[in-house]
């Protein structure tokens, strides 16, 4: 699931030609099956239809894809931010790595790859105390401009983005191996995941691994990837991501249990 999984030659004029005239042809026999009047499904069909969960796309909206430099115009639209604004910019191939985020929030990933751009500076850094290794609170404040640029991000700006930018976006997440997933229910999942990752104010205790750090505390070390980001991220940090799910999940409106 990464940017470019592998390197892409680049096409010939006559192998663009024909790439767009697919497109065309795919085009039209979708608005040609779109437009179809419906017949009235057997006994069969109907109560299969009155058993299935109700999809998340509405039936009108027709699959469009986008390129950056349509959506991008619109997501500097949610926030003012100079950071957010400038990672924005420097973002490639926007509605697909969206679609990634998405889906590893949603599975307990953390989207480090996808988020490149946002990479915090400086490196990680521990302190020891006692014969204890810890967190140093310069790592946390490795965070603090990813932070505030997450929470400058205006909720129903981008409630309103997400609503123009949600069937490019569902087809770049079905694309990812959900041939009839929901976009709206892995975003639910994913700001619930984020809402609910735990806090711990104080020290982070560690444990030095085969060259890596552990949380020392086997709960923690347990958790996902998302939550032991969010842990690195400091409490101040996490919580302000955290406020910001929340807003961002109630500006869109999203029922309890989305469609899967």
């Amino acid at each position: 699931m990464s940017d470019s999984d592998t390197e892409k030659r680049s096409l010939s004029r006559g192998e663009w030609a024909a790439v767009v005239l697919a497109v065309v042809v795919v085009a039209a026999a979708l608005w040609v099956w779109l437009r179809k009047p419906e017949s009235a499904p057997g006994p069969a069909l109907q109560q299969a239809s009155e058993a299935a969960p109700p999809q998340a796309v509405a039936p009108e909206e027709a699959p469009t894809a986008m390129t950056d430099a349509q959506a991008r115009p619109q997501l500097q639209s949610v926030s003012d931010d100079p950071a957010f604004l400038r990672w924005l910019a420097a973002a490639g191939d926007i509605v697909r790595r969206w679609a990634i985020v998405t889906d590893n929030l949603a599975q307990g990933v953390s989207p480090r790859k996808q988020l490149e751009p946002a990479a915090p500076g400086g490196r990680f850094q521990v302190v020891d105390r006692g014969g204890k290794t810890f967190i140093a609170p310069q790592s946390y404040a490795r965070y603090d401009e990813f932070a505030r640029a997450v929470a400058s991000i205006k909720a129903p700006a981008f409630a309103a983005v997400y609503k123009a930018l949600r069937p490019a976006v569902q087809i770049a997440y079905r694309a990812l191996g959900y041939p009839t997933g929901s976009l709206d229910a892995a975003t639910l999942r994913a700001l619930r995941r984020i809402e609910g990752a735990p806090v711990v104010d104080g020290d982070l205790e560690l444990t030095p691994e085969r060259g890596v750090y552990l949380l020392a505390d086997p709960k923690l070390e347990s958790l996902s990837e998302v939550d032991k980001h969010l842990l690195r991220m400091g409490p101040r940090n996490a919580r302000a991501i955290q406020s910001k799910a929340r807003e961002i999940r109630e500006a869109l409106a999203l029922p309890a249990e989305a469609a899967k």
